[in-house]
C-alpha cells in the first residue's frame, strides 16, 4: 500500500478523461458532418486506406488532453491541431506501409531491452522515477504483480495503460530508425564524393568587384510581354508545381476594437477604480466595483519580473498605489497591500496516520525512537509519509504554521492533531527569511460596445451589397478603407493569413476556408464572425487544378516578369559596359559605384555581402589571380571581379568528416530526416484529403 501512496504523491503521468459534454459535443458536430457528406466519414486517403473522421476527431481530443498543461493550448486554434493532426496520422500510414513492404519489425527481445533492459530508453526510465521507482524493471515487476506491494490490480489500470502507450511509442521509433538506417546506408559519399567535397573546401578566394544592380534602371523601360512570359514559363514551369487543387482567394479582415466612445467610456471605469484603490490601505473599494479585476499575490522582490513593479515595490509603503500608462487601451493599477519578513522555505519529512489519540502516540514514539517513516509505514496500516525532504514556501501559510516551523524542535513533532489523526514533521533543513510583498494589481481593458460592433458590421455589409463580384471587391476595398489581402489556399489550409514564421493566422477562419471551397468564382462571401474580435470576408478569384499553376497566376506571373525584366536590364547593361574597361577602377566609375570586397568558396552558395550568386562562384573558381573577369549577369545584377589571392586551408578535413557535411548538405541529413522520408513517401504514395468537407 505505501507504494501505491507513493505513486499517488510523486509527479505521474496523469490519463485523462474527456469530459461527458465535450465527447457529446464532438459526437455531435461528427455526425452532423457525416450526414452532410451522406454517410461518407473519410477525412483522409492513403492509397486506399482510409482515415475515419471519428478516429481522427479521437486523436485530436488525446492531443489536446496530454497539452493541457500547456499555458497557451487554449490559443491554438483547434482547426489548427486537427489538421496537423490528421497529417501525423497520414505519415504513420505511409511509414507503416513501407515498413511492412521492406519487412521492417520489431522483436519482443528488442523492446524488452529498450524498456526494461541494462541500458532502458531515457523515457522508460522517466516515467519509472517518476512515479517513485529506481529503475523501469522495477516498475514492470510492479505493474505485472501489484499484490505483492498489497495494491489492487484495478488501481493500477491507468499506470498500465500509460506504460502501453509507452511501449507503442518506443516501437514505432525504433521501427523508424531502422528505416532511417536502410535510407542513410544508400546516401553514403564514396571516395569521388569526398575528394571532390575537400577540393571544393580546400580555397577561399579573396576577390573584389563591382556591381551594377538591376533595380538601378527604370521598370517601365523595360515592358515584358505576354508571350515573353509564356516562353519563360515554359522554361521554368517545374518550380510551379502544385500536388493538390489551389484556389485564389482575396480576404478583407477587420478588428473589433474600441471606438473613441468605448475608450472614453472605459476611462472613466480606470478613474473610479483608480480613486477607490487609494483609499485606506485595502482593497475592498475596489472590488465592490464589480468592474475591473482583481488579483493579489504575495512574491519575494526577484518574482516580481517587470522593472518597474520591482522598482514600485521595493521603494513603496504599505497602502502606496501606482498608475501604468495604457498601453492597447489595457489600463493597470498597483497597491502595495503588506510587506512582511517570513521563512522562505522549509524542507521537511512527514507521517501522517489516522486514528485515535493512542495510535497517534504509538507512531511519534516510534519516530522519535529513530524508526523510519518507511518501516512504520509497514508496522501501523494507516500510516503513509516519506522519509525523502520536500521543500514547501511556508510563507503564505497560517501564522501559526509558521510559528511551529520557526520553533521546530529536533527531531520529529506534530504539526497537527485531532481526534482522527496527526501530521509529524520533521525539519531537515530552512532557508533564510526573506521580506514578502504582498501586491495587488487591477487591470481594465477598453472593449467594443455592441454599438461599435454593429456600426464595423453595417460599414463591411454595405460595401459587400455595393462589390458583389470578386473582381469589384478587390479593385474598391482600398478606396472603402479595407485592404483585400491576397492568399492561395488549398484543401489542408486550417486558417487564414498564417504568418510564415510563426504560423499564425486568424483564429476560427476555416469556415470561410470552406465557404471558398463550395463557392464559384468570381463571387463574394457573407460576413464570418466565427473570430470574435475580427470580422472577416472572403472572395473567389480563381481555381487552379493540380499540376502547374498558369504563367498569369498569383506570385508566378510577378516572378516571370522579374526574370523577363532583368534579362532586359542586363542585356543593356552589358551592352553599355562590355569592352569599356580594363580594370575594376575604372569600370566602378563607368557604373557611377565603388569597388567592394568579399571571400569565396566553392563549397558555399552564398557570398556574403552579396548573396546567392552560383554564375559568380563558379567564375571565381575558374578565373586567374590579378585578372579582370565580367562584366556578366548575376542574379540581382551585372558584375565583374578581381581575384586578388587564394588561400589553402592548411588542415585537412578528415573522411568522417567530410561524410559528415556531405550527410548535412546532399545525403542522409536531408533525406533520411523524418520531414524527408515522410516528404518521399508522400510522393510515391497517392494521398487524398477531404477534412474540409467537416468543417
Amino acid at each position: 500500500m505505501a507504494t501505491l501512496e507513493k505513486i499517488r504523491q510523486q509527479k505521474k503521468i496523469l490519463a485523462v478523461v474527456i469530459g461527458g459534454a465535450l465527447l457529446a459535443f464532438i459526437i455531435e458536430v461528427g455526425i452532423e458532418a457525416i450526414g452532410r457528406m451522406g454517410g461518407n466519414s473519410t477525412a483522409a486517403k492513403v492509397g486506399n486506406e482510409k482515415i475515419d473522421y471519428m478516429a481522427l476527431q479521437r486523436r485530436v481530443e488525446q492531443e489536446a488532453a496530454a497539452d493541457q498543461n500547456n499555458p497557451n493550448s487554449d490559443q491554438i486554434d483547434p482547426a489548427v491541431r486537427q489538421q496537423q493532426v490528421l497529417e501525423t496520422m497520414i505519415n504513420e500510414k505511409l511509414l507503416q506501409n513501407e515498413y511492412d513492404k521492406v519487412g521492417i519489425d520489431v522483436t519482443d527481445n528488442e523492446i524488452s531491452e529498450f524498456m526494461i533492459g541494462k541500458r532502458p530508453a531515457p523515457a522508460a526510465m522517466q516515467m519509472a522515477q517518476q512515479v517513485g521507482f529506481e529503475t523501469p524493471a522495477q516498475l514492470h515487476e510492479f505493474l505485472q504483480n501489484p499484490a505483492s506491494q498489497g495494491v489492487q490490480a484495478e488501481q493500477v489500470v491507468e499506470l498500465q495503460q500509460e506504460w502501453n502507450k509507452l511501449k507503442d511509442n518506443l516501437v514505432q521509433q525504433i521501427k523508424f530508425a531502422k528505416l532511417q538506417s536502410l535510407v542513410a546506408g544508400s546516401l553514403q559519399a564514396n571516395k569521388l564524393d569526398l575528394a571532390q567535397m575537400a577540393e571544393e573546401e580546400a580555397t577561399t578566394s579573396y576577390i573584389t568587384y563591382v556591381k551594377k544592380d538591376f533595380s538601378s534602371l527604370e521598370d517601365d523601360k523595360f515592358p515584358v510581354s505576354k508571350e515573353e512570359l509564356q516562353a519563360e514559363w515554359n522554361k521554368n514551369k517545374k518550380r510551379f508545381n502544385i500536388d493538390e487543387e489551389t484556389r485564389q482567394i482575396h480576404y478583407i479582415a477587420v478588428n473589433i476594437t474600441p471606438s473613441q466612445a468605448d475608450i472614453a467610456a472605459a476611462d472613466k471605469v480606470a478613474n473610479r477604480a483608480w480613486a477607490a484603490l487609494q483609499k485606506g490601505t485595502g482593497i475592498d473599494s475596489v472590488r465592490v466595483l464589480g468592474t475591473v479585476q482583481v488579483d493579489t499575490a504575495m512574491n519575494t522582490l526577484d518574482k516580481f519580473t517587470q522593472a518597474n513593479v520591482r522598482s514600485f515595490v521595493s521603494a513603496a509603503a504599505i497602502g502606496a498605489t501606482k498608475r501604468d500608462s495604457v498601453p492597447g487601451n489595457k489600463y493597470t493599477m498597483y497597491k502595495l497591500i503588506n510587506k512582511m519578513v517570513s521563512l522562505d522555505s522549509v524542507q521537511f519529512s512527514f507521517c501522517v496516520v489516522q486514528g485515535d489519540k493512542k495510535t497517534q502516540d504509538s507512531v511519534l514514539n516510534m519516530l522519535k525512537a529513530g524508526k523510519t517513516v518507511a518501516e512504520v509505514t509497514k508496522t501501523v496500516k494507516n500510516a503513509q509519509g516519506q522519509d525523502e525532504g520536500v521543500w514547501n514556501q511556508i510563507a503564505s501559510a497560517p501564522d501559526s504554521i509558521k510559528a511551529k516551523f520557526a520553533n521546530a524542535p529536533e527531531g520529529y513533532f506534530a504539526m497537527m492533531t485531532t481526534d482522527q489523526g496527526a501530521q509529524f514533521i520533521k525539519v531537515l533543513e530552512k532557508k533564510a527569511p526573506k521580506t514578502f510583498y504582498t501586491l495587488a494589481t487591477v487591470t481594465y481593458e477598453a472593449y467594443a460596445s455592441q454599438a461599435t460592433i454593429d456600426g464595423l458590421r453595417n460599414k463591411l455589409q454595405d460595401f459587400l451589397n455595393k462589390n458583389k463580384t470578386a473582381f469589384d471587391f478587390d479593385k474598391n476595398a482600398a478606396a472603402a478603407g479595407y485592404q483585400a489581402i491576397n492568399e492561395m489556399i488549398t484543401a489542408r489550409t486550417p486558417q487564414l493569413g498564417a504568418n510564415p514564421y510563426t504560423g499564425q493566422g486568424i483564429r476560427d477562419s476555416r469556415k470561410a476556408i470552406k465557404w471558398a471551397f463550395e463557392a464559384k468564382k468570381n463571387t463574394v462571401s457573407p460576413i464570418f464572425t466565427d473570430n470574435k474580435d475580427i470580422l472577416l470576408a472572403v472572395d473567389l478569384n480563381e481555381v487552379f487544378d493540380a499540376g502547374y499553376l498558369p504563367y498569369d497566376a498569383p506570385g508566378v506571373e510577378e516572378e516571370l516578369t522579374a526574370r523577363v525584366r532583368n534579362n532586359k536590364k542586363a542585356e543593356a547593361l552589358l551592352k553599355q559596359y562590355e569592352g569599356k574597361a580594363k580594370d575594376l577602377a575604372s569600370l566602378a566609375q563607368l557604373m557611377g559605384t565603388q569597388v567592394d570586397s568579399a571571400q569565396v568558396n566553392f563549397s558555399q552558395d552564398m557570398i556574403g555581402k552579396i548573396g546567392m550568386e552560383p554564375a559568380m562562384i563558379g567564375r571565381v573558381a575558374a578565373a586567374k589571380e590579378n585578372t579582370m573577369v565580367g562584366p556578366f549577369k548575376g542574379n540581382s545584377g551585372v558584375y565583374a571581379f578581381t581575384v586578388v589571392k587564394r588561400e589553402s586551408d592548411q588542415r585537412k578535413p578528415t573522411d568522417d568528416e567530410l561524410r559528415q557535411r556531405y550527410a548535412q548538405t546532399r545525403g542522409a541529413g536531408i533525406t533520411a530526416s523524418q520531414q524527408g522520408i515522410a516528404a518521399l513517401l508522400g510522393k510515391a504514395t497517392k494521398v487524398t484529403r477531404s477534412l474540409i468537407q467537416f468543417f
